[in-house]
């Protein structure tokens, strides 16, 4: 693997890690950023700055998606990492609201809404450049390394958090966790600085076959294809958090895990399930990208009611544990199919765009909801195996994504130009 995939993969491991590190610490930062009032508690409005990136994401998909089509996929890679690094560095050092009162959640929330903004097409940018780059080896094998770090960028991250959170330095030893990120986003900035232009780009570049406003040519030209992406986009992150977000709900609850026992709990599923990614590429080039996103989704239709229906009536760790076995197994193969499949939607002169908005929007409607839907369905129905039907329906409309577009991307002989 070269230097230039090094250097995309990194980012992966950079936007993990971010995200990880504010979901962990947002009940500690609630009460320092966020006092309480009468219409929002402390730590609702923490949860909301989490959300926040989420929002963002779309627009970040417009904005670097233009940048990465128009300018390069090296500039637009490069500008993510600056962007979530400084708001990393800004969160780190924030004054509370005692010192500086409404101006600490306005930065938090500022700070949240850039990282979005930044990492809105960072992923479908990283995917994009190891799928159009020449002189990189076996680029199944490497998508599905890149896939990975982003669950090892997550375990990363709340093994991070829990050493500061058990360091005895100060009660401001949180600090240092996003202090710590930022210098390593120095040196991913870095790497990308050094990084080469996508073999595809260039050649686009250079034959000037560049799209004047590429946003709206794959408006024009690319419907079905943003249509599926972003069903595609929301769909692949509903099992993941139905098996950590979701799940630490009942593992606190319904079994009284400790806030430690969860958290090592999900350490595993992320290690498991960076893991699982990595050894799919053999599998993919067995049965294809679309063979194995199939199997995944007949996996969920199939076997997920009758398991939630019996797990509901015999709860248990272990019943819950592997729940997110199940999930955890039919999300890590997919994901990675996913991403060998998603480049080739779009021709390459509007690639970035056409994916990077798309892909985000389906993020922010369908993957950052999945946790307050699961909830809902098992409030108005009382069944703890809720879920289960909502997994199906998702992997039905996944399904549909791909029948879309599949013609599409079989004739497509060669999406790298």
């Amino acid at each position: 693997m070269n230097k230039n995939a090094i250097a995309a993969i990194s980012g992966i491991i950079f936007e993990a890690y971010n995200n990880t590190l504010y979901g962990f610490f947002a009940v500690t930062l609630a009460p320092i950023f966020f006092p309480p009032n009468e219409y929002l508690s402390s730590i609702s409005a923490s949860f909301l700055a989490f959300a926040a990136g989420y929002l963002a994401r779309p627009i970040g998909g417009i904005v670097l998606g233009f940048i990465g089509d128009k300018f390069g996929r090296k500039r637009a890679l490069l500008l993510s990492s600056l962007l979530t690094t400084v708001p990393t560095f800004i969160i780190g050092i924030l004054p509370s609201y005692a010192t500086i009162g409404v101006l600490a959640p306005i930065l938090l929330i500022s700070c949240r809404l850039v990282q979005g903004i930044a990492i809105g097409a960072d992923y479908t940018g990283s995917i994009i450049y190891i799928a159009e780059q020449n002189g990189i080896k076996n680029k199944n094998f490497v998508t599905s390394i890149l896939v990975a770090m982003g669950f090892f960028g997550a375990s990363l991250g709340l093994l991070v958090s829990l050493l500061f959170s058990l360091t005895s330095l100060s009660d401001s030893s949180w600090r240092l966790s996003f202090i710590f990120g930022s210098v390593v986003g120095i040196v991913i900035c870095f790497m990308r600085f050094k990084m080469e232009e996508s073999s595809a780009f260039q050649y686009i570049k250079d034959k000037r076959l560049l799209e004047k406003n590429p946003i709206f040519s794959t408006f024009r030209s690319d419907k079905k294809q943003l249509i599926a992406s972003c069903i595609l986009g929301g769909a692949n992150l509903v099992p993941i958090y139905l098996a950590t977000v979701y799940m630490n709900v009942h593992l606190k609850d319904l079994v009284g895990l400790s806030t430690y026992a969860i958290l090592i709990d999900n350490l595993s599923i992320f290690l498991i399930g960076g893991t699982l990614v990595l050894c799919s590429s053999k599998l993919i080039s067995r049965f294809g990208e679309i063979g194995v996103m199939n199997i995944c989704m007949y996996w969920f239709i199939f076997f997920s009611i009758p398991l939630y229906t019996w797990s509901s009536s015999n709860i248990s760790i272990m019943t819950l544990i592997l729940i997110q076995g199940f999930l955890i197994i039919g999300d890590a193969f997919q994901i990675s199919a996913l991403a060998i499949f998603l480049p080739k939607l779009f021709p390459s002169s509007r690639r970035y765009s056409g994916l990077g908005f798309s892909y985000a929007l389906g993020q922010a409607i369908l993957g950052g909801t999945t946790p307050l839907i699961a909830s809902l369905l098992v409030e108005r129905t009382g069944q703890i195996a809720a879920p289960s039907y909502f997994l199906c329906i998702i992997a039905v409309l996944y399904l549909v994504a791909i029948s879309i577009v599949r013609r599409n991307v079989e004739q497509q002989t060669n999406y790298t130009v």
